[in-house]
């Protein structure tokens, strides 16, 4: 118990450190501010730099009131929610990776610590784009490439024994391959993901630079995914349309009570130190009439319902920050989506242009592969499992970054082009894509492709939020991926071995 707390509140307290930090990526880069300097936090009205003692995350708030300590301007209560909902974030990724051990091969920060901080940057990340796009309706891939670098070196790194091994689950008299290990990619998987890597490396160059070096009397627009931002002076204080949005006075009282929730679910975390177990299926009519493994059901586990109701509460926060009403913003970004109308299929089909080395490459690759039959699979084989040292296979764990990259990156990509062509209008933001190419390298492409479809009905919910307020505006894509992500990150063992087990019974 006293191992889980220490570890629990180590992990809230740097949540709340990241979080801090999160606050500034968030304010700065739609700003065309740098990140490094000043290299103090600054008051967005004053501009007078923040001591050490008054940048405490959450605590120095409380103190302060919520004002500033030089000029006594309220502080936006963005700052506090962003630091609680990371510490939250991270807490639960941890409960659910190394004490409800929802993710089979996860189970020891010893072994396991590559990938738990690739994951702890992933959702990070996810944090900083969703504020950064409910504010400014940008995704700042810039964001997104240090995940996908993380993800990738992380599992470059983390390639232990647990992580590759293979259980038989029984099931009447069915034998269904376990869920006993990080879903990775065989002979075919690598070659593919190694092959897109290649082809798109061949489209930027044939492409993006010929079509930045292309003459003409209009100006070109930037390359997909980037969005210019104007320059600013870091001396001089925000004009007053940038500074961080401020929400109704009502909000304050949520602080206190979210730092009591963080603190309940410290103490349940500690108190609770049973796995959930997500192997051992043995009698179908108990797995029917529990929908899942365990004494008392695997949706009654009280891991599973303290990972739940954290879900519910960033759903909940998530739709109210989103219901609040930007008019600027929205009609600016609406009539961007208007004006970009008109050349959405030709942007489309240029950027198709720029997937075809990838494509071809990809077909290539496989078609090899196939043709060289056995003796060829055996090559790719050896050279996925090259282990230098113990375990270790950084191989393979390069190509399950890697293909999860790729594949993340292809299933946005593929329906922005096929929709956008269907419909005649931007059906999916570049930058979208690149959250879910970030995603894939991190978590896994399973992650990626369920968190892209689960992102779906989690707007439409966003969106029933948002009419019972009354409140209208557009409603950005990138914050419900987020949440997607965390929810399958979470649940992606639970979810799979159940509809496994239903499949076999049905």
């Amino acid at each position: 118990m006293f191992g889980r707390l220490y570890w629990s509140i180590v992990v809230v307290v740097a949540g709340a450190c990241v979080g801090s930090f999160l606050n500034v990526l968030i304010y700065r880069l739609p700003r065309g501010l740098a990140v490094h300097r000043p290299g103090r936090s600054f008051c967005p009205e004053c501009g007078h730099p923040i001591s050490w003692y008054d940048n405490i995350p959450v605590i120095s708030y409380l103190l302060l009131g919520g004002r500033c300590r030089h000029c006594r301007s309220a502080i936006s209560l963005q700052y506090p929610l962003v630091e609680l909902c990371t510490a939250l974030v991270f807490l639960m990724l941890f409960d659910g990776f190394f004490v409800a051990q929802l993710r089979e091969g996860v189970g020891g920060l010893s072994a396991d610590w590559p990938l738990l901080i690739a994951h702890l940057v992933l959702m990070g990340g996810l944090i900083a784009l969703a504020v950064m796009d409910l504010e400014a309706y940008m995704v700042d891939v810039r964001i997104t490439w240090l995940i996908g670098a993380v993800g990738i070196l992380g599992h470059a790194l983390w390639t232990p024994a647990s992580s590759f091994k293979v259980e038989l689950v029984r099931l009447g008299g069915a034998v269904l391959p376990g869920f006993g290990g990080w879903l990775r990619p065989g002979p075919t998987g690598a070659v593919v993901a190694c092959a897109g890597v290649a082809g798109l490396a061949i489209g930027g160059l044939l492409f993006l630079r010929r079509r930045e070096e292309m003459p003409s009397e209009e100006p070109v627009p930037p390359p997909p995914g980037e969005m210019p931002v104007p320059a600013q002076s870091i001396e001089e204080p925000p004009a007053a349309g940038m500074r961080p949005r401020r929400v109704g006075g009502w909000y304050r009282p949520a602080i206190v009570l979210l730092v009591g929730l963080v603190v309940a679910y410290v103490w349940q975390v500690a108190r609770d130190g049973q796995p959930v177990p997500l192997s051992g299926l043995e009698t179908p009519s108990s797995a029917v009439a529990d929908a899942g493994p365990g004494d008392g059901g695997l949706w009654t586990h009280p891991a599973v319902v303290r990972l739940a109701c954290g879900l519910v509460l960033c759903f909940a926060g998530l739709a109210l920050v989103a219901s609040c009403p930007q008019p600027q913003a929205d009609s600016e970004i609406l009539e961007a989506i208007d004006a970009e109308a008109v050349d959405s299929r030709r942007n489309a089909l240029w950027e198709l242009k720029l997937l075809a080395p990838a494509i071809l490459l990809v077909v290539g690759a496989g078609a090899v592969l196939a043709w060289a039959g056995p003796s060829g699979w055996r090559y790719v084989e050896a050279w996925l499992h090259w282990s230098p040292t113990g375990s270790w296979r950084p191989m393979w764990g390069l190509a399950t970054g890697l293909s999860g990259w790729i594949l993340g990156g292809a299933v946005g990509w593929l329906a922005r082009i096929v929709f956008t062509l269907a419909f005649g209008k931007e059906a999916l933001g570049m930058g979208d894509v690149h959250i879910l190419a970030a995603a894939g390298a991190v978590a896994g492409w399973p992650v990626a492709l369920a968190g892209f479809f689960l992102a779906a009905p989690l707007a439409l919910l966003g969106l029933v939020v948002i009419a019972l307020r009354r409140q209208s505006r557009a409603l950005p894509y990138g914050p419900w991926l987020a949440l997607g992500f965390v929810v399958v990150c979470l649940f992606q063992d639970v979810l799979l071995g159940y509809l496994r087990v239903r499949w076999i019974l049905e």
